[in-house]
């Protein structure tokens, strides 16, 4: 079977030409090796942008004392200090503190905390957490009742400690603000996502290329439009894209050459057989020339045979790109066993689901006919049904003969592989063709033939056809399976 057309120009190994107003104006590496360094080298600066912009963006402010949890924080251990000290040394301590945290406005105080708290200063979360941060009794009295005309907010307090040190401080009076635990896990999170999906699509443009070569590769030899191959990627890739066309134009020319060559040689053995013919009639034993008119008639056999297998060939390739007819699987098959039975032949329709399906209807009732032929031959009979299958239609050719044996179902179906090994050329029974011609069309219409041994005894031939058929050069390379 033809892999293709004949062999086009091979693909240049380096980049396609950059069309004017597309040109890239950013270094990039051309070897797989440098590229996958610059996505590891992009991925680490993007995670220390993020994470510098996090950092800058959730950092204290320079003045954390104006922050009521951290004021109420330093106004306790100002506190705590002065409970600690003597008498005579507080007001040095006080001072001291004055200076250092000026915002907090610490003053002497030589007030009397009222004997029960008003609520409302009690319900103050700064009030709270100033008592937490002191952690000892701590009376606290509120020296300007009414509210702050101040922006923002803030409290002014008179403090009392169990060992009677006493000052007054201000305390802004705003929420406490919880710490941005999740202000940090969005950020995390963000910069997972975005190194994620940064790394995936650069690995995905990265093997782009490297896809779409497989995909050729594979479809070489099963597709009849080859498919094109990667003409932008690293350097790697290009040189094996190159290698990979020019090494298809070479199978290519030489499957032509070989169909050429086989086409050539039946042609030109009809002529010689031709004369051998007459020249048999002039024999005058009449044993002698009934053998050799059955040799040359078997000669002739195999002649016509490989000139229709060439031919059939040359007509799929032709047919490959043309435009498939829908036609109704079902009524198809049933033709076919129709013809058989008006002949005699024990063929029968055991199951008939109308499927409708784009293909060639010659070639289908070609690869039909060489299935119950082969069963009609070996086995006797031929049971045929049609089914829809999980991808499209299945055609199924079931007889009860010996079946074929597993290590020979692959080699039946290369061409002049017969299964009768026993038997010679005398017997008149087949080239070993049927098969062969059957796997090409099926692939031709992206198809898969299986040949299996049935548990009660016979072989069950096996044909799947999709029932939408791909465009030319985007089907999925299928081979041919056998249990």
């Amino acid at each position: 079977m033809s892999t293709g057309t004949t062999a086009a120009a091979p693909v240049a190994a380096r980049a396609a030409p950059v069309v004017k107003g597309s040109r890239r104006y950013w270094p990039r590496p051309k070897s797989i090796a440098g590229q996958l360094a610059l996505l590891v080298v992009a991925a680490i600066v993007a995670a220390h942008v993020a994470a510098a912009v996090a950092l800058f963006a959730l950092r204290e402010p320079w003045r954390a004392e104006t922050r009521p949890g951290v004021a109420a924080n330093r106004l306790a251990v100002i506190a705590r200090l002065l409970d600690e000290t003597a008498p005579n040394e507080r007001d040095a301590i006080l001072t001291a503190a004055r200076r250092s945290v000026p915002s907090l406005r610490l003053e002497a105080w030589q007030g009397t905390p009222p004997a029960v708290e008003s609520e409302w200063l009690r319900e103050r979360p700064i009030i709270g957490r100033l008592r937490d941060a002191f952690g000892r009794e701590l009376a606290i009295a509120n020296l300007a009742p009414d509210a702050s005309p101040e922006e923002p907010p803030v409290l002014h307090v008179g403090l009392r400690t169990p060992a009677g040190a006493q000052l007054q401080a201000t305390l802004p009076d705003d929420a406490l603000e919880p710490p941005k635990r999740g202000a940090i896990i969005f950020t995390f999170l963000f910069l997972a996502t975005t190194l994620t999906l940064l790394t995936v699509w650069a690995t995905r443009a990265l093997t782009a290329p490297l896809a779409q070569l497989a995909g050729a590769a594979e479809a070489f030899g099963t597709s009849r439009v080859p498919l094109p191959l990667p003409r932008r990627g690293p350097d790697e890739v290009l040189a094996l894209a190159g290698a990979l066309d020019r090494m298809r134009a070479r199978v290519n020319r030489l499957i032509d050459d070989r169909t050429q060559m086989l086409a050539a040689i039946s042609h030109d053995l009809r002529t010689p057989i031709t004369r051998l013919r007459l020249r048999a009639e002039f024999i005058d034993d009449e044993q002698a020339r009934e053998r050799t008119l059955r040799d040359l008639d078997q000669m002739n056999a195999l002649v016509e045979a490989a000139l229709a297998y060439a031919r059939d060939e040359r007509v799929a390739e032709n047919r490959s790109a043309a435009e498939k007819p829908l036609i109704d699987i079902a009524s198809l098959v049933q033709t076919v066993c129709d013809d058989y039975s008006d002949t005699g032949a024990d063929v029968t329709m055991e199951q008939a689901r109308h499927v409708l399906i784009r293909a060639h209807p010659e070639d289908l009732e070609r690869a039909v006919n060489n299935l119950v032929d082969n069963a009609v031959k070996y086995a006797g009979c031929a049971r045929l049904s049609v089914s829809k299958s999980a991808n499209g239609v299945a055609i199924e050719v079931a007889d009860d003969g010996p079946g074929i044996p597993e290590a020979e179902r692959h080699a039946m179906l290369q061409p002049f592989v017969r299964g009768d090994r026993a038997r010679n050329l005398n017997d008149a029974s087949g080239f070993g063709l049927g098969l062969s011609i059957v796997l090409a069309i099926v692939e031709a219409h992206d198809g898969r033939l299986t040949l299996e041994n049935r548990p009660a005894g016979g072989l069950s031939a096996r044909i799947e056809l999709p029932s939408s058929l791909a465009v030319p050069g985007e089907r999925a390379a299928r081979q041919p399976e056998v249990a």
